[in-house]
C-alpha cells in the first residue's frame, strides 16, 4: 500500500517513504552478511597492504646494505684484508684524523696484486694494520690503487 502523494510534478506523483519501517528477519540477515563480507574484504586488503609494506621495507634495507661498502677487512697484526672493501667506519673525527696520519696511498698497483704481496712489500716500513685494494663496486675488479694503514705513523 502506498502513502498518499505529496506533490504532483510534471504528472509524476512523489510519495513520502517511511525509512523507519521495520525490516524483516531475512532483510536483516542479508544486510548483516553484506556488512560482514565488506569487513572481511577490508581486513584482507589491510593485511595485504601490511605485507607489501613489510616486503618493501625489507627490500629497502637490502638495497641500503648493498650500497654501503662491505666491512670485511681484518685488522690486527696480520694486517690483511680481502682487498675488496673500502676504509672501515671510524667513530670520531679525532680517530679518523689519527688513522689518516697512519695511512698511505699506493698508486699504479698491478691489477693482479694481492693484499699479501703489498703487505710483504711494505713490511720494512712498519707493522701494517690494514691493506685495502680499491675495487669497482659494480664489477668487483681492482681499480689499480690501494691504501695501507700502519700501526704507527713512521711510514
Amino acid at each position: 500500500r502506498l502513502p498518499p502523494p505529496l506533490a504532483v510534478q510534471n504528472h509524476v506523483y512523489l510519495f513520502a517513504s517511511n525509512l523507519n519501517l521495520p525490516m524483516s528477519a531475512i532483510e536483516k540477515e542479508s544486510a548483516e552478511e553484506g556488512e560482514v563480507e565488506d569487513l572481511e574484504k577490508l581486513q584482507a586488503e589491510i593485511a595485504r597492504m601490511e605485507d607489501e609494506a613489510a616486503r618493501i621495507a625489507q627490500e629497502t634495507e637490502d638495497l641500503e646494505r648493498e650500497k654501503s661498502p662491505p666491512q670485511n677487512m681484518v685488522s690486527g697484526a696480520s694486517g690483511l684484508g680481502n682487498g675488496k672493501s673500502s676504509d672501515g667506519l671510524v667513530g670520531t673525527a679525532n680517530e679518523k684524523s689519527r688513522k689518516d696520519g697512519h695511512s698511505i696511498y699506493v698508486g699504479q698497483v698491478d691489477y693482479s696484486s694481492t693484499p699479501e704481496e703489498l703487505l710483504a712489500h711494505f713490511e720494512s716500513c712498519g707493522t701494517v694494520e690494514r691493506v685495502t685494494i680499491v675495487c669497482d663496486k659494480f664489477t668487483g675488479r681492482p681499480k689499480g690503487f690501494a691504501y695501507l694503514e700502519f700501526q704507527v705513523s713512521t711510514c
